[in-house]
């Protein structure tokens, strides 16, 4: 009877309330009482081997002996017995590539290499055995790509090999989430991973699997629960492209762990050390000499923001520096050897059941948003002279301004007349701005120029596994990122698109914890626990010169000020002075997991439960606190 026969059957029970103290220990005890609770099932990280074992002739063979081994860490993960119709099943076992050996009495042993187990899939596997004596091998290097019988999840796979090796500009994994079938986006260019990408453009995730809304998505990363929940189309950690084993996009008929939301669940599983020491490293860079300028800079009949080259005349591009290295390393572990020690025995002691695997990766990014025209008064305005006539002194906004108080064209306006609060903002702002340099019949004060952004990325990832037996295997990961940046134009983009009027300081710190464990109490009964913690914000502050800190204005406000800012001002004919923040954004998770898979003849049952303690804080920005100047007197006469 063939394998496909193995029906995927999922059951939900349990209670209203679970203990959160007893989550905190996974033991056998715990992982039953969590399978027996009421929540959201855990994102499923590991695949399962299903099959079935026969004869030459077609006849089943029950009893034979299966010996699954992870190749890259020759380490045996699972044992398992054939039952009377001659299948069997090995579910929970890490993603990789593993070995199966059968054996039985008065039968050939029969080995299949290059068996590659993905996450979430029911690899089946049919075994044939061969009549004769037991130590003789024969053995069948298997097709690591199957035809998945046994589950109606519909998904796509990216192995880390596709990950690392498809070309991709700027080496962000969640690109390759749109080479799925069914998914669609509107993803900016990410080259840089954090809040707000060197462009000036906000790196949401804005991409749509079978027509659900972007925020109905749910990124993990082994099992983690990285999503954003606040506005659900960012996420908390971005780990490196060089860092990922393999990653799953599920796109409908999901099975029943994949919880918590409706749309796409996108599930990251990160590499593991071998039992051979294993690294890599790599360096890209980008540079402005590989890119074309823009039309906009190339049309500016004044002083371009760059200036013009000596041979051509023609505008120089912005200056562009972008650096992405890193490496990675991974292996055995070898600890000292403690205890007595023959003289020819080495200090330290390899542990054949332990294996760690390192990540670091490095961004260094500077370059300039794209050409934006906006108005800002010339030098002569700066001094308090207009080009039309106007009005100096009038007593109330309706009379009628003559004589004296009339300021002929072309003249200074006297200093005693200039308004404290005005002439704070001339001398803190106006007068630190370049005078127009795009002068046209529509825009006489026309001022094209480009905003430096900074952007810095640091990412650190340690996954270490160890199997402490054959039944008994667990592994601990941790990863973090810090991204600090410079926002020219504020964060998010929302500032006046004058250079160094809006700029905002940023950091988009990042961290994840993952422990689990998994024992096999016997070849048909498996427990697993989970723990995993999650943490991200955003941090910004107020730099440029509409802060606080770089400028005073001698205003007197109805209230306290909270933000780090000085007023607003728009509606003066020119560019309006506005910034974003400060922003106070965080978020972290604690995801407790527990799952118990039940092998019972043809049948497999799975009970789980996952309970998620999350928290959101994040400070409300609308309105003025800072006070805004929007509304100035008429001038004219």
């Amino acid at each position: 009877m063939g394998s496909d026969k193995i029906l995927d059957d999922k059951f939900v029970k349990g209670r209203k309330k679970m203990s959160k103290k007893s989550l905190l220990f996974f033991s056998l005890g715990v992982a039953i009482l969590l399978s027996l609770a009421t929540a959201s099932l855990a994102q499923e990280i590991t695949g399962n081997i299903v099959g079935n074992v026969k004869d030459a002739n077609g006849a089943v063979v029950a009893g034979a002996t299966v010996t699954i081994t992870n190749t890259a860490q020759n380490v045996t993960t699972r044992t398992a017995t054939t039952n009377a119709n001659g299948e069997f099943s090995a579910p929970k076992l890490p993603t990789g590539i593993y070995a199966v050996s059968v054996e039985a009495p008065n039968f050939k042993k029969s080995v299949q290499t290059n068996v590659r187990v993905e996450v979430g899939q029911n690899r089946d596997l049919s075994v044939v055995l061969v009549a004769g004596n037991i130590e003789e091998t024969v053995t069948i290097v298997a097709d690591q790509v199957a035809i998945n019988t046994v589950s109606a999840t519909s998904s796509t796979v990216i192995t880390g090999a596709q990950a690392r090796e498809i070309p991709i500009n700027n080496r962000n994994w969640v690109q390759l989430i749109t080479l799925a079938p069914g998914v669609t986006n509107d993803l900016a260019d990410q080259v840089y991973v954090g809040t707000t990408n060197p462009d000036g453009q906000a790196n949401t995730i804005n991409i749509s699997v079978n027509g659900a809304r972007s925020s109905q998505n749910t990124f993990t990363v082994d099992g983690a629960d990285v999503t954003d929940r606040g506005s659900n189309i960012t996420i908390q950690a971005y780990p490196s492209v060089d860092s990922i084993g393999e990653f799953q996009i599920q796109r409908s008929l999901y099975p029943a762990e994949a919880g918590r939301s409706g749309g796409g669940q996108i599930n990251v599983v990160t590499r593991s050390g071998g039992s051979r020491f294993r690294g890599s490293a790599f360096n890209f860079m980008r540079k402005e000499e590989y890119n074309a300028n823009s039309f906009l800079v190339n049309s500016i009949t004044g002083n371009p923001p760059f200036g013009r080259r000596a041979e051509d005349g023609k505008a120089m591009r912005a200056p562009f520096s972008y650096y992405n290295y890193g490496g990675t390393v991974g292996g055995p572990v070898y600890f000292l050897n403690f205890g007595e020690r023959d003289p020819d025995e080495p200090y330290f002691k390899r542990y054949d059941r332990t294996f760690f695997f390192f990540s670091t990766e490095y961004r260094y990014d500077r370059r300039f948003t794209s050409a934006v025209t906006t108005t800002v008064p010339d030098d002569l305005l700066k001094n308090g002279v207009f080009p039309i006539p106007v009005c100096i002194n009038r007593t109330y906004l309706a009379e009628t301004c003559t004589g004296s108080n009339i300021l002929p064209a072309g003249s200074p306006i006297p200093a005693a007349q200039i308004n404290p609060t005005a002439l704070a903002y001339l001398n803190g702002i106006y007068r630190k701005l370049a005078s127009p340099n795009n002068r046209t019949t529509a825009n006489i004060y026309g001022y094209t120029s480009q905003i430096a952004n900074e952007s810095d990325f640091r990412q650190e990832l340690f996954k270490i596994d160890h199997s402490v037996n054959d039944k008994w295997s667990m592994y601990y990961r941790y990863q973090q990122d810090k991204i600090p940046t410079l926002d020219g134009n504020a964060l998010f983009s929302s500032g006046s698109s004058l250079p160094g009027v809006s700029t905002t300081s940023t950091n988009s710190p990042g961290k994840t914890h993952t422990f689990q464990t998994t024992y096999a109490v016997s070849s048909n009964f498996i427990i697993e626990g989970r723990y995993n913690y999650g943490y991200g914000a955003i941090l910004s502050e107020n730099i440029g010169l509409l802060s606080l800190a770089q400028t005073s204005i001698p205003v007197t406000l109805p209230y306290v000020n909270t933000r780090d800012r000085i007023p607003s001002v728009t509606g003066n004919g020119f560019q309006g002075l506005t910034s974003f923040g400060p922003y106070d954004n965080f978020s972290n998770k604690k995801n407790y997991a527990g799952s118990v898979t039940w092998l019972k003849g043809s049948h497999a049952f799975k009970f789980g439960a996952m309970y998620s303690n999350y928290r959101k804080n994040e400070n409300a920005l609308a309105g003025n606190n800072e006070g805004s100047f929007s509304a100035f007197a008429t001038t004219l006469p």
